[in-house]
């Protein structure tokens, strides 16, 4: 209270750390948190902060101001760590979403140097970020144009959302590839949680029966503890598979639910002309993102695979990268005369050729070098050296 009656002109402002910790916090979704440092010691009494995710957190001792489901989402907003524009002016809506397919690293947006391109997102393409780090011994650049990106995400939920309001055949088929093994797993789940609710109730008449003869004096005291052990230990058993049985039934239940939610959701966007943040964040989860390969024709071909919100994975998408990107026409190499794709119009050997000459040209590189180092100066009998 005293820096705010010495800053009274600051009294009303709020710091980023000040909106971030209240975003951060589970108290505002109804949670109680504690454990947020870790206890001062006998060398030391300072007490650090813990991790978010290294909190104990008491579910519903409150109510809370935000749903679960919206604060969920403001944390995986929050650590997304998206950047609307950079220094270009470039708005960077899959920034936190696009990812490498082989290495799991971010793909960032690059500017790929085309000043006569009039549009901003023709001048940018991305790039994976652990390439562009530690070099191709690490990964490779899985470079794929912005503008072909966009076109792609577009297409695709202008696809769905048509699907969703005019097909309902293709909906229902959607919905059969989705759920088809769920729905199966589901049924045989179902049946043997019957079985072991089943088989907890005669456990239960089990048990009542044996204390009954043992108040009887019917059994020893041995055969009761024989008997309840047995009973007691198969008893943990049927709970543990049938907490396990029934996390799998709910999760196939919300995999169901979330199929009808994504399909009234993208309903909403029939007819997208535009992408931006907000319908990014609205329906994608991430967006994997392939290395380019080189077909038999000589064509490049790109797959990428986009995870929606609800139901994540459906289908890969194949795109040819633009015309910066596709390979160059077939030629005969001038050594050994074999067609093969060129990497660029100046390239004259194929693979193999072009590997026996580097080869080479190593060699002599060093033969030349030897042949130095043996030479003596005509001054002085020292020898030569580079």
């Amino acid at each position: 209270m005293r820096h705010f009656e010495d800053n009274e002109e600051n009294r009303y402002i709020w710091s980023e750390n000040s909106v971030r910790n209240i975003l951060r916090s589970p108290i505002y979704a109804g949670n109680l948190a504690g454990y947020k440092r870790i206890a001062a010691n006998m060398k030391s009494k300072k007490r650090p902060s813990k991790l978010p995710e290294e909190w104990e957190v008491i579910p519903d001792t409150h109510e809370g101001i935000v749903t679960q489901e919206e604060f969920d989402t403001v944390q995986q907003l929050m650590t997304s760590r998206r950047r609307e524009q950079n220094a270009g002016g470039f708005e960077n809506i899959f920034a936190g979403v696009i990812k490498c397919a082989d290495c799991g690293y971010a793909l960032q947006a690059m500017n790929a140097n085309r000043r006569k391109r009039p549009d901003v997102i023709d001048c940018v393409l991305y790039s994976c970020n652990k390439y562009a780090r530690y070099g191709k011994n690490e990964c490779t650049p899985h470079n794929i144009e912005a503008r072909d990106l966009f076109n792609a995400v577009l297409a695709d939920i202008n696809r769905f959302a048509d699907m969703a309001v005019n097909d309902e055949r293709a909906v229902r088929a959607i919905e059969k590839r989705l759920t088809e093994t769920d729905q199966s797993k589901a049924k045989a789940m179902e049946k043997e949680r019957k079985k072991l609710n089943k088989r907890l109730a005669e456990l239960d008449r089990l048990f009542s029966s044996l204390y009954e003869d043992k108040v009887m004096e019917r059994i020893t005291e041995r055969n009761f503890e024989m008997m309840s052990g047995k009973y007691q230990k198969e008893q943990l058993e049927i709970e543990a598979r049938l907490k396990e049985v029934t996390e799998t039934l709910n999760e196939s239940y919300e995999k169901s639910q979330g199929i009808h939610d994504f399909l009234s959701l993208i309903r909403n966007y029939q007819g997208l002309k535009e992408l931006d943040a907000t319908v990014i964040n609205a329906l994608i989860d991430k967006i994997i993102v392939s290395e380019r390969e080189k077909l038999a024709d000589g064509t490049v071909r790109q797959e990428i695979k986009i995870y929606y919100k609800f139901i994540g994975f459906v289908g890969e998408l194949h795109i040819t990268p633009t015309k910066r990107w596709t390979a160059l026409k077939p030629k005969n190499c001038t050594v050994c005369g074999v067609e093969y794709v060129p990497r660029s119009a100046i390239s004259k050997y194929c693979p193999e050729c072009r590997e026996k000459i580097r080869k080479a040209q190593g060699t002599e590189t060093k033969r030349r070098s030897r042949e130095r180092s043996r030479q003596v100066c005509i001054n002085c009998p020292q020898k030569m050296t580079d």
